[in-house]
């Protein structure tokens, strides 16, 4: 039938197997490339699966002295990986060279005889490997080294075992070899002799001592191929041995590849090949050459690479484990849960104080991926306690700029968020900008500009009335954008949302019922008097955070639910709230997102534990929103910045303030909330 051909191996590496090489580089090799011992497995072939290359598995604890013990159809090889500690020795690695070392250590187990005591010598592998662990990829080309048969070698048959024994037989020589397997996992090649109902299997050496009588004899190698008609790669090291060693036994002996399956706890092997060789000639005294590198994907003879960041890189597994829990909550409360659009969304925190540490350890919770602060305090000895972000080690060395200190931080929480820490002073009413100041000011009100214009959720959790004003200004100024808004007082909080404010001519809808978007008002709509200088002059307790503890954990929670409310709504930053006073429970219904309702404004109180929920429509004359102030913004830039620190009245002037301030019998009619009522709030305490 002329050359004998064979099937050869496809290798297959189990995941768990990268994190066990990975650690074994760290901790025990190093920059050493001396060559690992690794085991490998292959089972016998299934027929269902002809045309299959068989696969050569690597396992996770394959780098172990002692793997778990293969079961009764598998066996196990022998291999090395020789490791690189560069990509460019992988490369540069000689592989004609490699494969013929690894050759010549074979020849020599075959010239001394030493296969016979031992043959599993004759099926081994060797890997070369690099593996790039600050990207979790990993390179590596499998060889199996094999002889090429020599031309004196040829097949003169080959038979399905079925065509030679009975069903009944072939059962009995399949339980036969499974009895003999389950003690020797580590050798698949023995030698058999049926007679009848009589099967032995026994050690290959004692091939050498059959002779010829009633009984037949086979050299038998438990095979890996599911070919019809080639056998598994690794006969041609026994063919080559025998040629080498022994040739007589290769016309006096057949091979038996023997294939084994299971169905329903009975055992058979009718697709087994019976190979009948013919040798010619002198006995092998020479090496031939060597053979085995494995094809990669493409077909091509060339390595393989495979990137195991998604498993094995820590930021990746712990994105994950973030994903899984949002995802549960989608699968099993909200299907309709966008959680894409959280994670895309970028959140700019204007204040790193305790507010600001809430509220992002509350955005990382709900898988946000893009937070930036900005502050331009120090870490004081008062804050760890109340500001999760920060530690003892912060506060030392005149302590750290909380913005850039709570950014890290951040990261060590959850190395997979981007996030930066901005160091800045936001321009303020009331805070006169001098020509030494005027540049650094203006420098910071541009860099202000450009973060509101870069994140589409704006936080203010400043503590001072005035340093809200000019976010909430160019914020406005950009109808797309939410501003969530947040404040403390001893024993009370503040949570709202701004209004947005339509710059162009495409109207924000309106819902009937409800008070829409673009009509509710923002933190200065409820004030009659400009933003001014509140920080000059102030006492011991007006310097410090004068707060109960809880609050800023409460309103922090609130704030960030309200919103990702909102991000859930289809109108966004527009969602419309319910209007005073109404009771529309169709109306109430469209203002919900996913979550739930949407309102405007939360007020609480720790004092008496309650919370209401009032909607404040936006002010004609705010100094904030008013469509005077954001044109005059618009036109004038920075200049009414600078006109508005020397002189917040100007605020006033321009949107009539200061005509209705005149106006004493409209401002006998104006109802204030001091600072001892239970929903007050003192916005400069926080």
């Amino acid at each position: 039938m002329g050359s004998l051909k064979f099937f050869p191996f496809q290798s297959s590496i189990e995941p768990g197997f990268w994190t066990a090489l990975a650690n074994k580089k760290l901790e025990d090799i190093k920059l050493s490339e001396v060559a690992l011992p690794v085991t490998a497995s292959f089972t016998h072939s299934n027929p269902a699966k002809a045309g299959i290359s068989p696969l050569l598995t690597v396992q996770y604890n394959s780098l172990s002295e002692t793997p778990t013990p293969p079961s009764w159809n598998q066996f196990t090889a022998r291999g090395s990986i020789h490791l690189k500690n560069t990509i460019e020795s992988f490369k540069n690695e000689d592989k004609s060279a490699f494969i013929k070392r690894n050759g010549m250590e074979l020849w020599k187990i075959i010239e001394s005889g030493e296969f016979w005591k031992n043959p599993s010598l004759l099926s081994n592998f060797a890997v070369i490997m690099y593996g790039d662990l600050k990207k979790f990829h990993f390179y590596y080309w499998f060889s199996f080294p094999s002889f090429n048969v020599p031309n004196s070698v040829s097949l003169s048959s080959c038979t399905r075992l079925s065509e030679l024994y009975s069903d009944e037989s072939l059962q009995h020589i399949a339980q036969k070899s499974v009895q003999f397997t389950k003690e020797r996992t580590d050798s698949i090649f023995s030698f058999v002799s049926i007679d009848g109902n009589s099967v032995v299997f026994q050690d290959l050496s004692d091939a050498q001592n059959f002779k010829e009588n009633s009984s037949r004899g086979f050299l038998c190698i438990f095979d890996p191929s599911s070919s019809p008609e080639y056998p598994g790669w690794p006969v041609r090291n026994l063919v080559v041995a025998l040629a080498a060693s022994n040739p007589g036994l290769l016309n006096q002996l057949e091979i038996l590849c023997l294939r084994v399956t299971t169905k329903e706890g009975v055992y058979t092997c009718g697709h087994s090949l019976v190979l009948k060789l013919k040798f010619e000639g002198e006995r092998l005294t020479e090496m031939p050459s060597v053979v085995g590198w494995e094809k990669n994907e493409k077909g091509q003879l060339g390595p393989r690479m495979v990137n195991m960041r998604s498993s094995m890189d820590p930021v990746k597994i712990a994105e994950s484990s973030v994903d899984l829990n949002l995802k549960l909550m989608k699968w099993r409360l909200v299907p309709d849960l966008d959680l894409e659009h959280i994670k895309n969304t970028k959140f700019l925190l204007l204040g790193s104080g305790t507010l600001g540490c809430g509220v992002a350890r509350s955005l990382l919770g709900w898988g946000v991926r893009n937070i930036t602060f900005l502050d331009n305090s120090k870490v004081s000895y008062s804050n760890p306690v109340r500001q999760s972000l920060y530690e003892f080690s912060d506060c030392l060395n005149g302590g750290q700029n909380k913005a850039e200190a709570a950014a890290k931080k951040l990261r060590q929480i959850f190395p997979g968020v981007q996030t930066r820490g901005v160091d800045l002073s936001i321009p303020m009413p009331g805070h006169v900008i001098s020509e030494a100041t005027e540049e650094k000011v203006r420098a910071a009100h541009d860099t202000l500009r450009d973060l509101i214009i870069e994140h589409q959720v704006i936080f203010l959790l400043m503590d001072s009335r005035e340093s809200r004003w000019l976010p909430t200004v160019m914020a406005a100024c950009h109808p797309e954008k939410l501003v969530i808004n947040a404040a403390l007082g001893f024993d009370t909080y503040l949570v709202m949302r701004h209004g947005v404010r339509s710059t162009t001519d495409q109207p924000i809808p309106t819902v009937p019922g409800l008070l829409s978007g673009g009509s509710l008002g923002c933190y200065f709509c409820n004030d009659v008097v400009a933003p001014g200088d509140s920080l000059s002059d102030r006492t011991l307790d007006m310097q410090c955070t004068v707060t109960r503890p809880g609050a800023s954990a409460v309103a922090a929670a609130l704030a960030v639910e309200l919103a990702v409310s909102c991000l859930q709504h289809p109108l966004a930053a527009a969602a419309p709230a319910p209007a005073p006073g109404t009771a529309d429970e169709t109306a109430a219904e469209a203002a919900e997102s996913v979550l739930g309702i949407i309102p405007h404004m939360m007020r609480g109180s720790l004092h008496s534990f309650n919370q209401f929920l009032p909607t404040g429509p936006s002010f004609s004359q705010c100094t904030a929103c008013s469509p005077s102030v954001l044109q005059l913004y618009k036109a004038e830039g920075f200049e009414l910045v600078r006109k508005v620190g020397s002189s917040p009245r100007l605020l006033e002037d321009v949107t009539g303030l200061t005509e209705l301030l005149n106006n004493q019998d409209i401002m006998d009619s104006v109802i204030g909330l001091d600072d001892d009522d239970n929903f007050s709030v003192s916005s400069s305490d926080i």
